[in-house]
C-alpha cells in the first residue's frame, strides 16, 4: 500500500517520464519552471527552484541535448527576470506607489544610488539568491534603471545559472544509477 508521499512520487515520476519522451514538451516544461522561478508573485507559491529544475533536467537527459535544456532554462529565467523588471516599471505609474515612495524618499534615494553604482554586481548576484532572484529586477524597474543594462545582465546571469543547473543535473543523471 502506497503512502501519500509514495503516490505523489509515483505521479511525479510518471509525469517526468511523459515529458522525457516528448522533447518539445520537455523544452516548454524547462522554460516554464525557470520562468516561474524568476517571476515575482509566481515564484512565491512554488517549491524551491533547485528541486524543480534538477528533477526536470534529470528527466530531460533522455530526450533533450544539454544545450537545448540550457537554452530553455536560460530563456525562461531571463524572461522571468524581465517580467519582474517591467512590473516594477508599471508600478511607478500608480498613485499608491508615489505616496509610498514620498514617505520613504530618503531611503529610496540611497538604494537607487547604490544600485546605480553597483547595479551590475547586485543584478548579477541576485540571480543566485532565491528571494532576490525576482525582487532585485522588480526594484530595478521601480527605480527605472537602464533597460539595456538590466536586459544584458539578466541574460548573462541567467545563462550562467542555467549552465550550473544543467551541469548539476547531468552529474545527478550520471551517478543516480550507481546509487541503486
Amino acid at each position: 500500500m502506497l503512502t501519500d508521499a509514495g503516490m505523489n512520487m509515483e505521479w511525479l515520476n510518471s509525469l517526468l517520464a511523459h515529458f522525457a519522451s516528448h522533447p518539445m514538451q520537455m523544452f516548454v516544461l524547462l522554460f516554464m519552471v525557470a520562468f516561474s522561478k524568476s517571476t515575482v508573485l509566481i515564484s512565491t507559491v512554488l517549491p524551491p527552484a533547485s528541486v524543480m529544475l534538477v528533477a526536470a533536467l534529470s528527466a530531460s537527459h533522455l530526450s533533450l541535448p544539454p544545450i537545448m535544456a540550457w537554452l530553455a532554462v536560460t530563456a525562461g529565467a531571463t524572461l522571468g527576470s524581465l517580467v519582474s523588471y517591467h512590473l516594477g516599471l508599471l508600478m511607478t505609474h500608480s498613485d499608491h506607489f508615489h505616496r509610498v515612495m514620498s514617505r520613504h524618499e530618503e531611503t529610496l534615494l540611497r538604494v537607487r544610488s547604490k544600485l546605480q553604482r553597483n547595479g551590475a554586481v547586485v543584478l548579477f548576484t541576485s540571480r543566485f539568491i532565491a528571494l532576490l532572484r525576482y525582487l532585485v529586477p522588480l526594484a530595478a524597474g521601480m527605480l527605472r534603471l537602464n533597460p539595456g543594462k538590466v536586459y544584458g545582465i539578466c541574460l548573462l546571469s541567467s545563462a550562467i545559472w542555467a549552465a550550473l543547473f544543467v551541469g548539476v543535473s547531468a552529474g545527478v543523471s550520471l551517478f543516480l544509477p550507481l546509487l541503486f
